[in-house]
């Protein structure tokens, strides 16, 4: 006999079976109608290329400058980690922590670890810590703030094109490549199948083709 998998819906709370869904559909509440889950279509070779390429982007908008600012003559500029070590040095340390962890150690996390992942998914392959890794990515989500550090950069960047010239460079054109390749990724993926996958290739049992009590929808 099959196994038949629950799942809490978290608009509502309902508890109720969940189906298999096809590429390009998506299982729905039967109470509330909100979504459970979703299978995007083209596996995890989409979310994986696009990942590889927002990792990419996100080293080099690690080493090279975000802007350049020159006043009278005197050139100075900032990168994605020197931005948070500059409120660091200036009697603003709990904010020049906030600033690296939400911009640089938590989207870094999130960009690696979910390259990890897909690439274990991808290659079916059980690597080192997958699980843990998973995990720590399903709680980590909420704390990725690289998007809203890049809106206040350019908010920044008009106020204070009055006072200096305003040099964009590399480093910011590589952060606005990685956040949007990222949110690609992400668009392709759902947290809830990849748990599936990873439980799937640890030899535990599927979703139940029979566990129909959760709508399904194109």
């Amino acid at each position: 006999m099959n196994e038949q998998k629950l799942m809490a819906c978290q608009e509502c709370d309902a508890l109720q079976r969940i189906p298999h869904v096809d590429p390009g559909r998506k299982a729905l509440c039967r109470e509330c109608g909100s979504l459970l889950y979703r299978n995007p279509r083209g596996g995890m070779e989409r979310p994986l290329a696009l990942m590889s390429g927002a990792f990419l982007f996100y080293l080099l908008a690690n080493l090279f400058p975000l802007v350049t600012l020159d006043i009278g003559g005197a050139s100075r500029d900032t990168s994605l980690a020197g931005t948070g070590w500059a409120l660091y040095q200036h009697d603003m340390k709990l904010l020049g922590i906030l600033v690296l962890a939400t911009t640089v150690m938590v989207p870094g996390t999130l960009i690696g670890g979910t390259l990890y992942v897909l690439t274990g998914l991808y290659w079916k392959k059980q690597l080192p810590g997958m699980r843990n890794v998973l995990l720590l990515l399903s709680h980590m989500h909420p704390w990725e703030m690289a998007d809203v550090f890049v809106i206040s950069v350019l908010v920044a960047l008009v106020k204070m094109s009055g006072m200096a010239e305003v040099i964009v460079d590399v480093g910011l054109y590589a952060l606005l490549a990685a956040i949007v390749l990222g949110i690609a990724a992400r668009g392709g993926m759902d947290m809830f199948l990849m748990w599936e996958l990873l439980e799937r290739m640890q030899g535990k049992p599927r979703i139940a083709d029979s566990a129909i009590d959760a709508g399904e929808a194109g």
